[in-house]
């Protein structure tokens, strides 16, 4: 292998920031799938602070009548050491939407277990979960004007009492306090007011030490080294993932997902107008490599997901200054794809975004504004030149695939019509409950990914709905994958879409 020379030489030291699940500035997980005979939706937003309480929303079809409970289960000790499930009680003015709140007490991977209990039995759902604080609940102005007022009352207080303790109370009803007394109060006043501030001081200090100590225990992001080498001539990235947090963000090996060990996404920096969805190898712990074929050369944004072991789920990012590759893939049957605005133009939602191969895809969503904060369905449909949908074969084992892209890029996220989870994190949880697992204590699955649960009910008639909840206004771009039947090249549609 050899070193290619100049910038192309350098390893370059980025940031990166965590996807609670698989995602980046878009914390809350959506679910739809099912519980046993029951169709959910399930909606868990995550707090900011561990130990603290998330947020389960779950929705049940019209009509639907049945009782709910959530149940938090933690990666290491699996539903045996976990708590009881809770009810999630109905909301009141709706007739199928349950909510609830559950407690995460430790960092690192959890599931919330919904099970559901109605006319057709029962049925549990498994909704894989990350748990990290990522921040510092602030105080107030008023609060702190309401604290610091009642701190100093209490201080003169303090010293109040010490005035009286050694003046009045000593002396007898009606007694007038003389010269010796007065000078004992002063004296005390004095030697106890620096004793009280020295309190004070020292309580500021400890709340200081303590505040530092949960400060250290705050969610550090991997880092991520991306270097370019070459080999056979043809130019290779290359990322090196790396812990940068005392506590270990990293402390599981990768497992596949959809029988990948990444997926590696590269978005062109500022305007967004190439992409690339590429599968690199890992040929050591925690190092990557791919060639990524016919990419052009540019400054990219590298968005990469990644699947513990222990069913936690991240995206690391870094941007990269790619000299560009020539090479063309021969196999266009391949699970990596790329997109440009000179193959396909970006559609918003009154236009056809176009696939190739005499295909289109069409915003099926509504043309209502959609809400940051409220569940949507990005909804699509691929339809040939007489209009007609047009079935669709599995790409990486779903129906379709979706990257989500704000505008400022401190949103991105990696969507399947399940939602925003992995099916390989479900079924570590699973398979731990099974007791499936390694001598050294790791869930064991089977070659390759295990989705076979979710693909017997997806649906591949050319209709996708991507079940999502975009954190906060603005316009996203957002590309859609897709594979037409029977089995071909990846297609890719691109959309940009206002968020109020």
């Amino acid at each position: 292998m050899m070193r290619i020379d100049g910038t192309m030489r350098r390893w370059l030291p980025v940031a990166l920031f965590l996807a609670l699940a698989a995602h980046i500035g878009s914390p809350n997980v959506v679910f739809e799938g099912k519980a046993g005979p029951y169709a959910v939706r399930v909606i868990v937003r995550p707090p900011a602070v561990v130990p603290g309480r998330a947020e389960v929303v779950v929705q049940l079809p019209p009509g639907e009548t049945a009782a709910v409970s959530i149940r938090p289960v933690f990666w290491r000790v699996g539903t045996a050491g976990s708590p009881s499930p809770d009810d999630a009680p109905r909301v009141a003015g709706s007739a199928n939407v349950h909510a609830g709140q559950i407690w995460l007490m430790s960092r690192g991977s959890y599931s919330v277990y919904v099970t559901v209990d109605g006319a057709r039995g029962s049925g549990t759902a498994i909704v894989p979960v990350t748990s990290f604080a990522t921040a510092r609940l602030g105080l107030s102005r008023g609060l702190g004007v309401i604290l610091i007022t009642l701190g100093a009352v209490l201080f003169v207080g303090l010293v109040t009492i010490v005035r009286a303790a050694t003046g009045e109370a000593l002396l007898e009803p009606g007694e007038k306090l003389d010269g010796a007394a007065r000078r004992r109060v002063r004296n005390a006043t004095l030697v106890a007011t620096p004793l009280l501030a020295l309190l004070v001081l020292g309580g500021a200090r400890w709340w200081g030490i303590v505040d530092g100590d949960y400060e250290r225990t705050l969610y550090r992001p991997p880092a991520v080294d991306a270097g370019i080498d070459s080999i056979d001539g043809e130019p290779r990235l290359s990322l090196r993932v790396r812990d940068t947090w005392s506590l270990r963000a990293v402390f599981a090996p990768v497992i596949p997902d959809h029988g990948k060990m990444m997926h590696l996404f590269l978005i062109s920096a500022g305007d967004h107008d190439r992409f690339g969805h590429y599968h690199p190898d890992e040929i050591d712990s925690l190092h990557f490599v791919t060639t990524l074929a016919s990419f052009p050369r540019g400054r990219y944004r590298v968005f990469g997901d990644v699947l513990l072991a222990n069913g936690l789920s991240q995206t690391v990012t870094t941007t990269v200054e790619w000299p560009g590759s020539g090479s063309v893939r021969s196999d266009e049957a391949g699970d990596d794809a790329r997109w440009s605005l000179e193959t396909g133009p970006v559609a918003t939602v009154n236009e056809r975004a176009h696939l190739g191969d005499g295909l289109t895809m069409v915003w099926t969503g509504g043309e209502e504004p959609l809400t940051a904060g409220r569940p949507v369905d990005l909804r699509f449909e691929v339809r040939d030149g007489a209009d007609h949908v047009v079935p669709l074969a599995p790409y990486l084992e779903m129906a379709g695939h979706a990257v989500v892209l704000s505008a400022d890029e401190s949103v991105f996220i990696h969507l399947h019509p399940m939602g925003t989870i992995s099916t390989t994190a479900q079924e570590t949880f699973a398979a731990r409950d099974r007791g499936d697992t390694t001598a050294d204590g790791r869930a064991h699955l089977p070659a390759g990914d295990s989705p076979t649960m979710h693909m017997t009910t997806m649906p591949m008639d050319g209709r996708l709905a991507f079940p999502y909840e975009f954190p906060k206004p603005g316009r996203y771009r957002v590309w859609v994958q897709v594979r037409r039947s029977p089995a071909s090249h990846v297609l890719t549609g691109a959309f940009d879409l206002d968020v109020r």
